[in-house]
């Protein structure tokens, strides 16, 4: 059974990355976005080394198998999201870039009833339709306006919010087997690898004030260390269609950091989004003695066939 201590890890990962935009909007001002994501990344991959001997990388036994998702896991949650979500957003107004996230829980959830062999319950799909509608009424209150030239940066975006649906769901049955520690670093390496290199040139000319190194920093540290770990610890206790519920509330936590931190107007409409995104998570809250609220987080159909 899920624990609270696991939906929690998940909430606080959300909020973290809820206020990962605040900080992208200040730092893309100043710096070549494919500079600063490349630069964050490789500040977030050196915080891992100094938890390298409780890894104790040497003590598993690494198949075949376990590398090749490994690696993939890598390259989809660390390249496949960051890479067209940092290029289509040049490209895509902040409403329409909302709903585009919002599809993350619903590729989730597809994945984890294709590939997983999950129930989709009747709560969960009801919860999910009206949690999106509040993350559209979010959009529509904070301008959302559509032209043909947001088309390539609406794909792209897309192409982001698929492939962290994918990482998510491929992901759970690693972190079980190997401790969501050990998966987060290995994966982090593994997808920094390639983002450096696609980044190289924009990192080289990237030039930032005290501050924005400050924020990079912390950017770096939370949202992707810290937010990763907890991601990875609450998927291995809480079934990934749920898991992908709660990231409904970060375009609510991005709305709530840009009033308070980059004074950003409220409207009525954008407190009414809010609220019908909180009710969306409370209709598809499990109820106590159903069989969704027993249901084992992310288990596979059957057992991995590791070689």
């Amino acid at each position: 059974m899920p624990t609270r201590a696991a939906f929690a890890a998940i909430l606080v990962a959300v909020v973290l990355w809820g206020l990962a935009p605040v900080a992208t909007r200040y730092l893309v001002l100043n710096a070549d976005p494919l500079g600063v994501l490349g630069i964050r990344f490789a500040l977030c991959s050196l915080c891992y080394l100094p938890v390298l001997p409780w890894l104790r990388l040497g003590t598993v036994t690494w198949h075949r198998r376990t590398l090749g998702m490994l690696a993939a896991c890598g390259i989809v949650g660390v390249v496949g999201y960051n890479v067209p979500m940092t290029l289509g957003i040049r490209d895509v107004h902040a409403g329409f870039a909302g709903i585009l996230l919002s599809t993350e829980p619903l590729w989730i959830a597809l994945l984890s009833v294709l590939v997983l062999k999950h129930r989709l319950t009747a709560p969960l799909a009801w919860g999910l339709a009206v949690a999106f509608a509040g993350v559209v009424t979010l959009s529509v209150g904070n301008g959302l306006t559509v032209s043909t030239s947001m088309f390539g940066g609406a794909a792209l975006v897309l192409l982001g919010a698929f492939m962290w649906g994918a990482y998510s769901v491929a992901v759970g049955p690693l972190v079980r087997r190997y401790g969501a520690l050990r998966v987060s670093a290995v994966t982090m390496w593994i997808g920094t690898v390639p983002l450096l290199a696609i980044c190289a040139e924009g990192m080289l000319s990237t030039t930032l004030d005290a501050t924005g190194w400050v924020v990079l920093f912390l950017y770096g540290l939370g949202p992707n260390l810290v937010g990763m770990l907890l991601w990875n610890y609450g998927l291995s206790r809480v079934p990934g269609p749920r898991a992908g519920l709660l990231l409904n509330l970060y375009p609510v936590v991005s709305v709530a950091g840009g009033v308070m931190l980059l004074d950003e107007p409220l409207t009525v409409t954008t407190l009414a989004g809010g609220v019908i995104v909180l009710a969306g998570l409370l209709l598809a809250r499990p109820r106590s003695g159903s069989d969704d609220a027993t249901e084992e987080p992310g288990k596979p159909a059957r057992p991995p066939a590791d070689r």
